[in-house]
Order: C-alpha cells, then structure tokens, then sequence
C-alpha cells in the first residue's frame, strides 16, 4: 500500500490516475458486498392463479379490486401476466388475453388447459422465457414418472431439478438461477386446473397424488398439434405420418398416459363441433397411419 508521502512525490496526472483506480476498486468491492438480484425469470408467479386470470379476463382495470389483493400483490402478478403474453404493457388485453377471454365465454373449464399449453410451449418458440422451460420441466418430471405422491420432498426435489437443468441448458450459474418452493407451487397452479385432472388428493387427503390423464378436450389436441406444426414448420393442408416423435410430444404436453395420444387424435379429428375441418386423420386398419390440419389454432382460439 502507497503512503501518502509516496502518492504526494507522484507527477500529478499518476496522482488523478490512482485515485479514479481507488475508487473503481471501492465501488467493486461494494457491489460484490450487494445481495445479488436475479434478472433471470425462472419463478412461476405463484400468486397468478386461475381464479385471478379469471379476474383479468373479465376487466383488467378491476381485477385488483375485485380479487382483494393488495397493491405489492398486484404489483407481482400484472408483469408476470405481461411476461406470459396475456397483457401488454398498458395493462389491456393482448391478441392472447382477448383469445383467452372468448374461450371463457365458449367453455371456462378449458382456461387452465389453454394456460399450461402455452406455458409449456412458450420457450420452444422464444428461449429466453425461462419460466416456460421451468415449467416444461416440471411437467415432463411429473410425467416421467406416470403417476407419484408430491408432498414437500418432492417440491424441494423439483427446485434442485429446475435449477440443475437451468444452469445446464441456459449456461448460468446455479447461485444466479431464482427459482424456490413458490415457484413449484407457482406451476401446480395450472397442473391443478386441469380438466380431467391430472391432480388429486391421495385416499388420506393430506398430500396430493400425479396421474397421467386418458383423455383430454379435443380442442386441446388441436391446440398442441398446431404447435408442433409450427415447431417443425410443416405445412398447412401437408400430411403427416403418425410417429414416434409426434405421439411423444403430444403425451408430455397434454400430460397422456401411453397409448392415448393417438385415441385423443382420432377422437378429435371426428368431434362433430368440425368434422375433420380441421383436422384429418387416416388410418391404416385400425391404427392411425397419417394426419393433416387444415388450419393452425394458436392457444386458447375457439373461433370455429
């Protein structure tokens, strides 16, 4: 360390030089002392819940003061909303909202189904919504498991999972990764809305129990197979062989046991609300051989 009598006997120019060094090193030892802030957004916002999307739906401007929620708790859930694609900015309906809002007018059971689909597929098409991954995570977890109790082991687990998986995929440190208990609970929320369920309480009704599901709402379907359309860049009106590949993600995103993607297909593709409009299938004598969409429906659009 220099004395001041040394740094006094320096030209004047090296004197001005030390002390702007003096102190980059203070505000760098300062900033390393700062609890760091993740901006990485892992966290599912665990107080976003189905009944407040409800809420938003119906009018964003009172959905506050309809939920009786406080302002700091308004504060978290409007920019997870805007992150989810749900708001804009200002606080009004996105082109996903307004889709939102018409589905709950057609069927309201389907607004936890149209939410984790989007969710689960966000980051597929844009990476840097790590909330999405942190969810597609969870839900393939759950999934590869075909059916599991989860009690608070398994939540702890699932935040080592996510944080793990993060680190790896995003090349981020582990420390920097914001992800805890709340934001498991944050991606149960749409779990837990789901119709059929995947959720449900055990026989003592004290921790709840993971099922793969057998069914779901052919409109589902259409919804996930228009996503993986546009994530393979497949035509519109182009047929496509059933394989392996397709029926895989169709059971991870819609959360089906083995076996029932290709039921849930054939199903809907003759749902009478279209008949085959929309979606066609051919068969090759009484297995699924080749589909075709006719029209690619983004999350939550009814409009049929």
């Amino acid at each position: 360390m220099m004395d001041w009598q040394e740094r006094d006997d320096l030209p004047p120019m090296l004197q001005k030089w030390l002390k702007i060094m003096e102190r980059a090193e203070r505000y760098k030892c300062q900033k390393s002392k700062r609890p760091r802030k993740s901006i990485l957004p892992f966290h599912i916002q665990h107080n976003t819940t189905l009944h407040a999307v409800r809420a938003v739906l119906s009018n964003p401007q009172t959905a506050a003061s309809k939920l009786s929620i406080s302002p700091a708790t308004w504060g978290k859930i409007k920019p997870f909303l805007c992150q989810m694609g749900l708001l804009t900015p200002n606080g009004t309906l996105s082109r996903l909202g307004e889709r939102l809002r018409e589905l709950v007018e057609y069927d309201p059971s389907l607004l936890g189904e149209a939410i984790h689909g989007h969710l689960y597929t966000l980051h597929l098409f844009n990476p840097e919504v790590r909330f999405s991954f942190a969810y597609s995570v969870i839900c393939d977890w759950l999934w590869e498991r075909r059916e599991t109790v989860v009690d608070s082991r398994i939540v702890a687990e699932l935040v080592g999972i996510v944080v793990e998986k993060g680190s790896e995929v995003y090349g981020i440190p582990p420390e920097e990764i914001a992800f805890s208990v709340n934001s498991v609970r944050g991606a149960f929320n749409w779990l837990k809305s789901l119709q059929p369920p995947v959720f449900e309480r055990d026989p003592s009704g004290k921790v709840w129990l993971f099922r793969r599901r057998r069914q779901c709402s052919p409109l589902s379907v259409l919804w996930a197979l228009s996503a993986w359309w546009q994530l393979k860049g497949v035509g519109v009106g182009e047929w496509v062989t059933w394989g392996s590949d397709l029926e895989e993600f169709l059971s991870r995103c819609l959360l089906l046991d083995d076996g029932c993607a290709k039921i849930a297909v054939e199903i809907a593709a003759g749902w009478q609300a279209w008949r085959s409009r929309f979606l066609e299938a051919q068969t090759q004598g009484q297995f699924l051989s080749a589909l075709r969409l006719n029209r690619l429906f983004s999350w939550g659009e009814s409009d049929f």
